[in-house]
């Protein structure tokens, strides 16, 4: 469209900038007032689902990474991302220009709206969940003590075999071990003569109670032998296992991620009816606004903007079949001037060719009336010279 721009006056900053996140031609927007607010309250909607969707996402993201910078990079990403997606549906729906919203429309905008509602969907839960960060702080604490329930015994279930297996290790050797030392108590007590012999010195009792002694001792040492390496493995096995278990418990006890706080998150919920009303409210809340361009889009009435945009439209679609029709124009003159060219070319060709064919002929023509000539005089010649003989060859012939 041919206009003066330099006789436009540019709007606000505010509304220039609404109108570019609303994705307008500025240009023929300042020429329709009365379109100013209308596709400034577009434009305003997508850019502040576009600041919602970066807060959420930044909040989201802080509890992956613990790094703010990470986090707000991260969520500026997804603002973006966010932002280029509402701004494209909206730009590429079908609209009937009706103030009321019609089959076709709803039709051709479904792909959109189950998008706008997916997006909602994401935005809003970080969100819920920072409003309700207090309840979501006291559920940690309850569901961390019970996972590190879970493990303490879990680590139990699992040491339960090697305990028992240690208990009864340990007590074999202890037994041995006390009737060694009863073993040696007697038989010092017999060297002394306190026992119940009396007699002081290594007699035959003695003898009998040093080799009672010497045998349990041979008993112990092969025991030892046996089962003393797996019974330091079965200990050491043990140790480390609730070494582990402790650390495990001890991150479990302060974890504070995002899929634990979510999951507390569910379990407040699951626990309070009315927790889970004001989430589904909140949630519906960021879908309507979510897919606010995208129905706003389908109820907008057509106003002098739409009009001079499809008069614009039309003038440039005009222009481009006009220029494809030149383009054809120019490309079929091309091809009949080829075809002319091949056309003479062949025409002067055939001619050519029939200049030399009857040439051809000619020659062929003279060369037998010749060689007719010659046969007629040779012909002549035998009949001068023998008629008869001539007469009788060709009635034999």
């Amino acid at each position: 469209m041919e206009t003066n721009n330099q006789s436009i006056k540019r709007s606000g900053i505010l509304n220039e900038f609404f109108w570019w996140c609303a994705g307008v031609n500025r240009d023929i927007l300042r020429q329709c007032p009365t379109d100013y607010a209308k596709y400034a309250g577009a434009g305003g909607t997508i850019f502040f689902t576009a600041v919602m969707a970066v807060i959420s996402s930044s909040y989201a993201i802080y509890f992956v990474f613990e790094d703010q910078l990470v986090s707000l990079a991260f969520g500026l990403i997804w603002g973006a991302l966010i932002f280029n997606l509402d701004r494209y549906m909206v730009n590429t729906m079908y609209s009937d220009g009706l103030p009321t919203i019609s089959w076709g429309e709803i039709r051709s905008g479904l792909p959109r709206i189950i998008m706008a509602i997916f997006l909602g969907i994401v935005i809003s839960t970080p969100l819920e969940m920072k409003i309700f960060e207090d309840r979501i702080n006291s559920q940690l604490v309850h569901d961390n003590i019970e996972r590190t329930n879970r493990s303490r015994q879990k680590a139990q279930e699992g040491n339960a075999s090697l305990i028992q297996r240690r208990d009864i290790l340990e007590k074999e050797q202890k037994e041995i071990k006390n009737r060694l030392a009863k073993a040696n108590k007697e038989l010092k007590e017999e060297g002394e003569g306190s026992a119940l012999s009396g007699k002081v010195g290594h007699g035959p009792i003695y003898k009998d109670k040093e080799m009672n002694r010497d045998a349990i001792q041979k008993e112990l040492s092969d025991w030892n032998a046996a089962h003393e390496l797996e019974l330091k493995s079965i200990k050491e096995q043990i140790e480390s296992n609730s070494k582990t278990t402790n650390e495990d418990i001890a991150k479990g006890s302060k974890e504070n991620g995002f899929c634990v706080r979510y999951e507390a998150f569910a379990n407040v919920k699951a626990e309070n009816t009315s927790l889970q009303v004001v989430s589904l409210v909140i949630m519906l809340l960021f879908i309507i606004i979510e897919t606010a361009p995208t129905f706003f889009k389908m109820m907008i009435s057509s106003g002098p903007y739409d009009d001079m945009l499809r008069a614009e439209m039309h003038r440039v679609k005009i222009i481009s079949d006009k220029e494809i029709s030149d383009l054809n124009d120019e490309v079929n003159t091309l091809v009949q001037i080829s075809v002319a060219k091949n056309q003479a070319k062949l025409e002067a060709e055939l001619a050519a060719n029939k200049d030399v064919m009857e040439k051809v002929a000619l020659a062929q023509a003279e060369l037998l009336q010749t060689a007719i000539n010659r046969w007629r005089e040779e012909e002549l010649k035998k009949i001068e010279a023998d008629p008869s003989a001539y007469i009788k060859t060709s009635n034999k012939s």
